[in-house]
Parts: structure tokens; C-alpha cells; sequence
């Protein structure tokens, strides 16, 4: 009796291994992608210091879902109240982009920063943009660009 136990537990413990869902552990959304740059700002920016860029090549996956794309500063700054820093959340042509953050002193006003992002397919057919204009708390290291967080 106790082997035909043993032997209903291990078929029926087989049969609901067979008829349920396989899973090798969580499941996360692609990783958050930056093209940022860090280096010293001074807190009172001006337009005769030079603006600076980062640029780099990314793949995005247009038929997964959405993006995220945001600026980015770090540490945190206090961002322009009367215009926001744009955001943009929805569905990107695929292909591959030339991804381009510049920084601009001085802009819109002397002791602001303006970040411009741009994401540009390499056949030349899309485009995207996004600004944000912010002030820093002081002189110092900082880390500004902007990032794309895929919502899949």
C-alpha cells in the first residue's frame, strides 16, 4: 500500500510540474540607459562659458512598448518653475539613434543651466527633443544628461 502511495504522489507531483507555467525567476523591465556626463559647474552659470556635450549610439526596440526619456541631474537641482523640464513618455521608431545631451550656461537666463537632449535615427527620418532648464545650489562635481527608461 505505501509504494502505490508513493507512486500516486510522484505521478500526480509530475502531472502539475508538466501542466504549470515554467519560471526561472523575476521578471524585471530592461535596464534604465543614461548618457550623462560629470564635471564641474560652476553655480553662477554664464554665456561665455562653453556648453558641452555627450553623445553616443543606442538601439531601441520600437515594438516592445514604451520609454521614459528624461533629463538628469545629480545631485538634485532646482528646475525652472515656469517651464517645467519636458518629459516624454510613449513609443520610439526602431533603429538605431545617435543619442546627444548638451549642457548651455547661461541659458535661459545668466545663473541657469539649459540640458537639450535629442534623439536622432540614423536614416535621418525621426527626431526627438527635450530641454530642461535648472540652477545648482552651488559650485561643484555634477552629473547632467538625460536617461531613457524602457517601460517593458
Amino acid at each position: 500500500m505505501r509504494s502505490a502511495l508513493k507512486k500516486l504522489c510522484l505521478a500526480t507531483a509530475a502531472v502539475m510540474m508538466m501542466t504549470s507555467p515554467i519560471t526561472t525567476g523575476t521578471a524585471y523591465a530592461a535596464d534604465t540607459a543614461y548618457n550623462v556626463k560629470t564635471q564641474w559647474l560652476a553655480e553662477w552659470a554664464v554665456r561665455t562659458m562653453p556648453m558641452e556635450l555627450v553623445r553616443r549610439e543606442i538601439w531601441l526596440e520600437g515594438d516592445k512598448g514604451d520609454y521614459g526619456w528624461f533629463t538628469y541631474v545629480n545631485p538634485p537641482a532646482e528646475v525652472y518653475v515656469g517651464a517645467p523640464c519636458e518629459t516624454y513618455t510613449g513609443p520610439i521608431i526602431e533603429g538605431t539613434y545617435t543619442w546627444t545631451s548638451q549642457i548651455w550656461p547661461g541659458y535661459p537666463w545668466d545663473g541657469w543651466y539649459r540640458i537639450d537632449s535629442y534623439l536622432t535615427h540614423k536614416t535621418g527620418g525621426a527626431a526627438y527633443t527635450i530641454r530642461c532648464n535648472f540652477r545648482i545650489p552651488g559650485d561643484g562635481n555634477y552629473t547632467w544628461g538625460s536617461a531613457l527608461d524602457p517601460h517593458f
